[in-house]
């Protein structure tokens, strides 16, 4: 049985079009069952004099799901989200398309989590895009022979579809510690029943060892960890990353990424502009075979260093400080 694939979206209907079509060209397709999870609204908040002298144009309370703007660009934003229930609604080339369009808003965390949660204890398994992912047409057939060969592998946890940018020095397949949530990505209900939502536990469990938790080399897992831990963050990544760790489990990556993520593109509520994430010449497929379930220390060292960049170019360390802001509200 194939696993059925879910599609996580909420007002971007363009994105959502090149990702859904990106899919139903995937020679998996026709026989695939897609479930397409809309987020809902976010309640308006009116205009608030100094909420508009802090921010220009809309201005988003997240802790509160409230959306403080003129009218016109809540009736804007509000077009945008029917636009995008309109592409998934329109969507063929698959088996069946199931559409499931939240009443209020949740959050992109709480989407996630709870649609993989209800998909993969009906289905035992469950591959899963984000609506800025543009995959190639192999992705499929490689979640699904990766889902098959480490099925009863309890030490794997998450299938990756997407790999950092490298110049081809990896194999075919191998495996990392650290599940990549981007990109497309598959999982199993036994993997699953693992996610530990309880991020005060996660915390006093890592309290000691935060140089072991943030294994890339810099501080950005742990910090994500105490933002959720305190309310200034409310992501689903870095539980299933602690949540894994913590069972010793592993990921299993391509050597070359087989899909691009299209929204680094300032278009997200949590994303920068950035082509460092861009992979010129995705592969169009994977072959799977069985290889030794430990952890590569090429990548480790890879993937360190790459990370290492990142997080201490200047400008990527302003585009990080504005969207802290907007996090906290500042």
């Amino acid at each position: 049985m194939l696993a059925p694939v879910i599609v996580f979206a909420y007002d971007r209907p363009d994105h959502l079009k090149r990702a859904l079509d990106a899919l139903a060209k995937n020679d998996l397709a026709s026989e695939s069952v897609l479930y397409v999870y809309c987020d809902g609204a976010r309640e308006w908040g009116g205009e608030e004099e100094e909420v508009q002298r802090k921010a220009q144009g809309c201005y988003i309370a997240k802790r509160y799901g409230i959306m403080y703007c003129p009218k016109e660009d809540y009736r804007a934003y509000l077009e945008r989200i029917e636009m995008t229930r309109l592409v998934a609604r329109q969507q063929t080339g698959f088996k069946e398309v199931h559409v499931v369009e939240r009443e209020k808003n949740i959050g992109l965390a709480d989407n996630i989590v709870g649609a993989v949660t209800e998909i993969v204890n009906r289905y035992d398994r469950v591959i899963a895009f984000e609506d800025d992912i543009v995959c190639t047409r192999g992705c499929l057939t490689y979640l699904n022979d990766a889902l098959e060969v480490y099925e009863d592998d309890d030490k794997v946890m998450h299938i990756s579809a997407w790999m950092y940018p490298n110049k081809g020095q990896f194999p075919t397949t191998f495996f990392y510690d650290s599940p990549y949530p981007a990109g497309g990505w598959a999982t199993w209900k036994r993997a699953w029943k693992h996610f530990n939502p309880d991020v005060a536990d996660h915390v006093a469990f890592w309290q000691d060892k935060w140089k072991e938790f943030d294994i890339e080399g810099e501080d950005h897992l742990s910090r994500q960890l105490i933002g959720n831990f305190n309310g200034t963050l409310k992501t689903w990544y870095v539980k299933w990353y602690s949540s894994m760790r913590r069972m010793d489990g592993l990921c299993l990556y391509p050597g070359t990424a087989m899909s691009n993520n299209i929204g680094w593109d300032n278009s997200g509520e949590t994303s920068l502009s950035s082509t460092r994430y861009y992979v010129e010449h995705p592969a169009e497929y994977t072959k799977v075979e069985r290889v030794q379930i430990e952890r590569n220390r090429k990548a480790f060292k890879f993937i360190r260093i790459w990370y290492s960049g990142h997080w201490y170019s200047k400008r990527h360390r302003r585009q990080w400080l504005s969207l802290l802001k907007k996090w906290l509200h500042l």
